[in-house]
């Protein structure tokens, strides 16, 4: 007590207090650390919108410039070839995600406006259940198949 009789109040919070609060927030960042985990479906899902927007960037290049262009796909991603290299932002898309994979390895691009029907299927190599068809008739764009 002090002079005057008034009892000192505490300032600051207590060992406790702290504890509790420091528990909560793990678990609460554990919860959306789980929530925002993805698929190996969604993996592929988000692989195969990016090259499809590779793969028409790359076509596009092709029949404006008269070129054979190919995509080669390895295990770490897909190659551009017959493009010169200034050609394309990106000559080499790599994959997001390490497990992805594609079948068959090679696309044609170009230089024809109307190529023959074709596809390639992204595989998750954990989850053979996990498959992304990306295909084209020869006359319309590339696109991810339901």
């Amino acid at each position: 007590m002090s002079l005057l009789g008034v009892a000192k109040r505490q300032q600051g919070f207590t060992l406790l207090e702290l504890l509790v609060v420091l528990t909560v927030m793990a678990l609460g960042s554990a919860g959306v650390a789980l929530a925002m985990r993805s698929t190996p479906q969604q993996q592929l899902q988000e692989e195969s919108q990016r090259l499809v927007a590779w793969l028409e960037a790359a076509r596009t290049q092709a029949r404006s410039q008269g070129l054979v262009v190919r995509a080669k796909f390895e295990m770490d991603g897909v190659t551009v070839l017959g493009l010169p290299r200034a050609t394309l932002a990106q000559p080499r898309l790599q994959w997001l995600h390490s497990q992805t994979q594609a079948v068959p390895s090679e696309l044609v691009l170009g230089p024809e406006p109307i190529l023959p029907a074709q596809s390639i299927r992204l595989q998750h190599q954990r989850d053979p259940l996990a498959t992304v068809l990306i295909s084209t008739q020869g006359l319309r764009p590339f696109a991810p198949q339901p």
